[in-house]
């Protein structure tokens, strides 16, 4: 990594150079104001929750996060002027069609995902990964198949703004009270890091995005699991350069014990230096609710990240709704993230996975030694040091005494 991303990493900066965000400063404008989340606003026959959005004002910019359960689950960001504000042709959007979701001035950038099929497969070979599972041991289940309903919403006076989605029906049928698929989105306006395992680094410009599905039905399949088709997108002009996947390791697994890697994935103008986007995890889904690294497993995620060709697969997400046939022009990445590993009893061992992933504008936070480590390392390495130090002068001092004792005697 060049030295100038390592710098980006630190000083979240503007790409006109400007100081946007200095998190070790505590600088008073390194925060943003969030606003609580804005269900269907403006819009008088949605049942179910087809815009979630939420304001972001800091002292330059607003970042509008805009989250979609209807059809195609879509979670995005956009950043605007501080004037610009959301309008929402609702009867076109509806309708299905493209651009229907807009800005007062065109946004400064744009990027997220959007998850269009759930993918049920039978690993007979117990890998844990989607590659090779031949079409007969494969169901492609569409995400608009599934009804989605706000469980919950909160806001944490503009610090955090967070809604829990859950599926309510599937095919028009309800689901029993104990299948269901959970998926938790915050926003926020402060850094830190997430309350919640694997405890993600949070920035003033991210969101994190938290699934579980629970006791989900694997039709009859002998050795289940299951993966998600994901197509990344954003506002950046498509060229040559696709977005790129790296990993990060650490020394440090305190806050997320057992797991010593971190993956990220990050758009060109993010790995040129520029306020592009990314994707961040630790690779580890948890089994349990209690989320026991003894109880995990892994996301297997596809890293050859072919361009969006097909509008078609993007149609019914938020990201047709916002950017159109426009997004077969843009930077895209189309990807499948299967779960599992050899030997974790498949999905039915435990009826219960997780996937939790950071999503922000910029350089992904790099993750760093907390002071607690810092004081521990210092005294594991300087008591022996000066322990050692000690020993030597006492060994020193009674050479000289011995000595002058000598001279004395002489």
């Amino acid at each position: 990594m060049s030295r100038d991303r390592d710098e980006q990493r630190r000083l979240w900066m503007r790409t006109s150079g400007a100081f946007k965000c200095i998190p070790e400063a505590r600088a008073p404008w390194c925060y943003y104001g969030v606003s609580p989340p804005a269900i269907n606003s403006g819009c008088t026959s949605c049942s179910e929750p087809w815009v979630v959005h939420i304001k972001a004002d800091g002292k330059n910019d607003t970042i509008h996060h805009i989250w979609g359960m209807h059809a195609a689950p879509s979670f995005l960001f956009a950043t605007t002027d501080l004037s610009s504000e959301l309008k929402i042709n609702w009867k076109k959007l509806q309708a299905g069609e493209e651009k229907s979701i807009q800005f007062d001035s065109p946004p400064n950038y744009i990027f997220g995902f959007t998850i269009p099929n759930l993918i049920l497969f039978n690993d007979l070979n117990d890998t844990g990964k989607l590659d090779g599972i031949p079409a007969k041991d494969r169901q492609v289940v569409s995400m608009s198949e599934f009804e989605w309903e706000v469980q919950e919403t909160f806001n944490d006076s503009t610090r955090e703004a967070a809604v829990i989605f859950k599926t309510s029906k599937f095919r028009g049928e309800l689901l029993p009270n104990d299948t269901h698929i959970n998926i938790q989105m915050a926003a926020y306006g402060v850094d830190g890091r997430s309350t919640v395992l694997p405890h993600l680094i949070r920035t003033p410009e991210s969101a994190q995005f938290d699934m579980k599905p629970d006791y989900y039905p694997m039709s009859g399949f002998a050795k289940p699991r299951w993966a998600l088709d994901v197509i990344l997108f954003s506002a950046e002009i498509a060229d040559e350069k696709k977005m790129q996947i790296s990993k990060q390791k650490s020394l440090d697994d305190e806050n997320t014990p057992g797991v010593f890697h971190l993956d990220e994935i990050t758009t060109p103008l993010t790995e040129s230096g520029g306020q592009g986007g990314y994707l961040q995890w630790r690779p580890v889904s948890y089994l349990t609710s209690d989320r026991d690294i003894n109880f995990s497993t892994f996301p297997n995620i596809n890293e050859s990240f072919p361009f969006l060709k097909n509008i078609t697969l993007a149609k019914s997400s938020l990201a047709y709704a916002l950017l159109g046939e426009d997004l077969l022009t843009r930077v895209t990445a189309t990807t499948t993230v299967a779960f599992g590993q050899p030997k974790d009893n498949f999905y039915t061992g435990s009826n219960y996975t997780t996937w939790t992933v950071a999503m922000g504008q910029g350089s992904p936070p790099i993750e760093t030694f907390s002071t607690m480590v810092i004081i521990v390392i210092s005294l594991g390495v300087g008591i022996p040091v000066l322990m050692f130090l000690i020993g030597g002068i006492v060994i020193a001092s009674r050479r000289c005494r011995q000595s002058s004792d000598q001279l004395l005697l002489n």
